[in-house]
């Protein structure tokens, strides 16, 4: 059944956030979505998106692409394949052209692609974003990849054709979660994260290593603090405190000239 969903006002001026946070309501895609900046500060740290290209790998609604074009990206792609077993996808493709037009951002699109069948320019985005994607590039080779050369040069493939489309000195940011947990590695669902399959995940170290062998240096490694702890101004945590939580991790690298 499909739903209408009430344009702003026009004469309504409203800072970006501000209109992120609200449209994301009327789509009720969150009750109040207070937290949606917070987390996009901590996932961003600051990127200046002025005049900057964006791609973002599994981009669900791709409200993380709004994000980046409503604070001055010039051009933002989301990648969200539309196949079999890809959950809501025909409904994300919609959302998104829904909230791109209501926001009057053009340069914000959504194809219908997995990373590896996109060919984009070379030397062209500015930042990369993969959140809780980056495990379901290739499940089955990330399930292997410390026991399968095959399955880590599939990775390296996927891995050093993004770095094709990156200008040097682009971001490449990655979160999710990692293989250990404190509740996973005794065989416990996580009362926070009860959906997880760690042994379907990677540690950041590990895929640090992977990527730079693929054009990426620099690797910056954080672990993310939950919702509460945003809301009292605490972005990171230690390692410790992460593995007895959610095991959330942000690493960011840099595409090499």
């Amino acid at each position: 059944m499909s739903t209408t969903y009430e344009a702003f006002p026009k004469e309504q001026i409203m800072p970006p956030a501000e209109r992120i946070r609200q449209m994301g309501r009327k789509m009720r895609l969150w009750n109040h979505g207070f937290d949606f900046p917070r987390f996009a500060g901590q996932l961003f740290r600051g990127i200046d998106f002025s005049n900057k290209t964006m791609m973002e790998i599994g981009c669900g609604k791709g409200i993380l692409c709004l994000w980046a074009a409503i604070h001055g990206a010039c051009d933002t792609v989301g990648l969200e394949p539309m196949a079999e077993g890809c959950y809501d996808s025909s409904e994300c493709h919609r959302a998104f052209r829904s909230m791109a037009q209501e926001l009057d951002l053009p340069q914000a699109r959504i194809l219908p692609q997995t990373v590896q069948a996109f060919t984009g320019p070379a030397n062209y985005f500015d930042v990369v974003l993969s959140v809780a994607s980056i495990n379901h590039l290739n499940e089955k080779c990330c399930i292997e990849l410390k026991n399968s050369k095959a399955a880590a040069d599939e990775y390296r493939k996927i891995f050093r054709h993004i770095a094709g489309m990156m200008k040097p000195g682009g971001k490449l940011i990655i979160m999710d979660a990692a293989r250990r947990n404190f509740f996973g590695d005794l065989g416990l669902r996580n009362p926070m994260s009860p959906n997880i399959e760690w042994f379907k995940h990677q540690q950041p170290e590990f895929w640090a290593e992977l990527l730079s062998d693929c054009g990426f240096g620099a690797a910056s490694i954080h672990w993310m603090s939950g919702k509460l702890l945003r809301y009292a101004g605490i972005r990171r945590l230690p390692e410790t405190l992460a593995y007895f939580g959610q095991s959330v991790f942000r690493l960011e690298m840099t595409r090499t000239a």
